[in-house]
Order: structure tokens, then C-alpha cells, then sequence
């Protein structure tokens, strides 16, 4: 967005208004054109890359996305639409991982502004709640599922391992299990076995109509594949 009292180009406002009256090339010609100048106000570039996006014009919209987080890397709004793109193109890793960059940009956006020390995370709170949770009902698999994630949070990845693999093994069609045991497997450099969670979470996710798991799952086996094929043979005996 522009800084408060960074005045909009009139050409801005007619290419507002020719794509309210439907006349969408217009509208882009003229956005395109601002976007041209040395110093584009970020205004120009949301206008433009929402448009395109309205327009299904996803490659188009990436493009303009990118020279906006070139120009200025702090855009929220940017990392925020440049996820939907992703989304639509189905690069679900990509568009998760521009999404955290705009929560993460959100946070620090708020963090300055209120002048606080960002807080530290109490894992072992959580841990012990989540654990508590578990002891009153043993078959709880959200119970299981919360306790993962948060052992991968922390990095405690073994742990989370096990923890999963419980989860799915109390409810074999939690799919989101399968997504938090698979990338634990991944941070322990178990590639095969995980290449095989992912397989079996997909399967359960397309059964159960968990498309944005399954999605993920689908990305993260595709990665573990290539990964897989790309590791030296060991030397023959």
C-alpha cells in the first residue's frame, strides 16, 4: 500500500474505474503502464496482480508479485495474493510458505508498532496440557494430533514421530496425522518411510474429502521422491 501522504497517480483512479465498468483491458493497460515508473506505489501493484487474479491470469499475476516483494520485500499484501496464485496453480509448498512470510511480516509489523519483545513460546505448557488431554481420554486422536504438532514445533521430531503414529493408529483416517508423521520422518532423514506415509495419508485424504492435506501430502511426496532419487548408491558389496 503507499505511505500516508503518497498521492495516486488520476490514471490509478480511471484504471478503477474502466474495470468497474467491465472494461478490464482498460483497467490493466493502464495499471500496467504505472507499474512501468521508477517508483510504483504499491497500490498500483495490488490493483494489478488482483485483477489478474480475479481474471484466473495467475502467471501474469506472479510476475507483477514478484517485482512488488522486489521493490519492497516488506508488502504484506504481496506474500498475501502471491500465496493465491500459488494456491490456484496448485504449489501448495510454495503458497504455505509465502503465507507464513505474510503472517510472519504481519507479526513484526505489530510487533513495532506496540514496541514489544516477541513472546517465547511455552512448549512445555502445551506439551503437559495436551498430554493431560490424552490421560482422560486415551481414543482422543485431536489429542494425539495437538501433542504432535507441537513436538515438531519444538523440533522434538522422534517424538513427534511416535506421537502421530499413535494418532493413526487410534483414527486410521485422520488425515492430517499422516501430513505431521510424514514431515517428522522427513526432519529425521528417514525418506523412504515417510515417502510411504505420505502414500498411505493421501489415499485416506482423497477417501475422506481432505483435499488441502492431501494436497500438501501430494507436494511433500514429490519432494521425498526426487530426494530419494537423487541419493548416491551405496558401492557394490
Amino acid at each position: 500500500m503507499s505511505s500516508p501522504g503518497e498521492s495516486l497517480p488520476q490514471a490509478y483512479f480511471q484504471a478503477l474505474g474502466a474495470y468497474r465498468d467491465g472494461r478490464t483491458e482498460e483497467s490493466l493497460g493502464l495499471l500496467r503502464k504505472l507499474a512501468e515508473a521508477s517508483v510504483c506505489p504499491g497500490d498500483v501493484f495490488e490493483a494489478l496482480s488482483v485483477i489478474l487474479i480475479n481474471e484466473k491470469r495467475y502467471d501474469e499475476s506472479i510476475v507483477i508479485l514478484k517485482r512488488w516483494i522486489a521493490a519492497n520485500p516488506s508488502a504484506i499484501m504481496a506474500r498475501t495474493n502471491l500465496s493465491r496464485c500459488y494456491a490456484a496453480r496448485g504449489m501448495i509448498l510454495e503458497a504455505e510458505h509465502e503465507q507464513a512470510e505474510a503472517r510472519r511480516l504481519t507479526w513484526k509489523a505489530e510487533l513495532k508498532e506496540k514496541k514489544l519483545a516477541m513472546p517465547k513460546v511455552d512448549y512445555e505448557e502445551k506439551i503437559s496440557r495436551y498430554k493431560q488431554i490424552i490421560d482422560l481420554d486415551p481414543n482422543d486422536v485431536l489429542g494425539y494430533f495437538s501433542l504432535g504438532s507441537v513436538y515438531l514445533e519444538a523440533g522434538r521430531k522422534r517424538e513427534a514421530m511416535d506421537v502421530f503414529e499413535k494418532a493413526v493408529s487410534v483414527n486410521p483416517s485422520h488425515t492430517a496425522s499422516y501430513d505431521g508423521w510424514g514431515q517428522a520422518l522427513e526432519g529425521l532423514g528417514d525418506l523412504e518411510r515417510a515417502a510411504h506415509v505420505y502414500t498411505r495419508g493421501i489415499a485416506v485424504g482423497e477417501s475422506q474429502g481432505d483435499m488441502l492435506p492431501q494436497k500438501r501430502m501430494e507436494s511433500r511426496l514429490r519432494s521425498v521422491q526426487s530426494r530419494i532419487a537423487l541419493k548416491p548408491k551405496p558401492p557394490d558389496a
